[in-house]
């Protein structure tokens, strides 16, 4: 997380961009609370919000946003799979568009993440016609003030597609670039029960709260549920 942290102020650093670093801890049992409350402490820059159970992936997004100040949000997990220099890609690009998400070009992950992934990936092309790939991958750069129109409501990694599918129908610019991806430099996945090579098994639970989550979201499009209430 350290090293994460780092990156990102690195990053923004020598892109020229003055911003805030928001660390949303998940209820962890590891300490990264504590050492994020050790940055925090030294750089004014860096926030930490703390949950004190683990609520999911997609309440920690909503946290992270409901806690930014600044007028784009950049987002992505604290795991290293990522190349955080690549942020100027889809810096770049925000004159053309309100959304900017990264896929991912080629995919560092055991083969059974990496057919849980297609079946989701599947059924979310079937469920909303397409339009999108990857869309559960965690790197993307979106316009706050965009966020006001539409309610991200799921707690799985469902709100990745909402941060997609919402400005879509909205009629906000939307778009996609490749990205790359590495392998896990550290935590665990919350649903996987377990991982060695190409294997990676995860809990049902998760698993069917997801799929819940999805025809939930099927369901809140189907009936014209899309813009935020007040």
């Amino acid at each position: 997380m350290v090293f994460m942290v780092e990156s990102i102020m690195e990053t923004l650093a020598g892109m020229g961009i003055t911003g805030e670093v928001i660390v949303v801890d998940d209820g962890s049992t590891d300490g990264t609370a504590e050492v994020a409350e050790e940055i925090a402490a030294g750089n004014p820059s860096v926030k930490l919000v703390r949950h004190p159970v683990n609520m999911g992936i997609g309440r920690a997004v909503r946290s992270g946003i409901e806690n930014a100040t600044m007028p784009w949000i950049f987002y992505t997990d604290c795991d290293g799979q990522f190349d955080l220099g690549e942020l100027e890609l889809l810096w770049n690009l925000r004159n053309d568009a309100d959304v900017i998400s990264g896929f991912r070009r080629h995919r560092r992950d055991p083969l059974m993440r990496l057919l849980y992934s297609f079946a989701y990936n599947t059924l979310a092309y079937v469920f909303f016609w397409g339009g999108f790939k990857d869309v559960d991958a965690s790197f993307k750069l979106f316009r706050r003030d965009i966020l006001g129109d539409f309610e991200i409501r799921s707690n799985s990694s469902v709100a990745d597609l909402e941060l997609l599918l919402f400005p879509k129908r909205l009629g906000y610019r939307v778009i996609q670039v490749p990205v790359s991806h590495y392998p896990r430099r550290a935590g665990t996945v919350s649903c996987e029960s377990y991982r060695n090579g190409i294997f990676a098994w995860v809990r049902i639970g998760p698993v069917v709260e997801m799929f819940v989550q999805l025809l939930r979201l099927r369901a809140r499009v189907w009936r014209g549920d899309v813009v935020a209430k007040d």
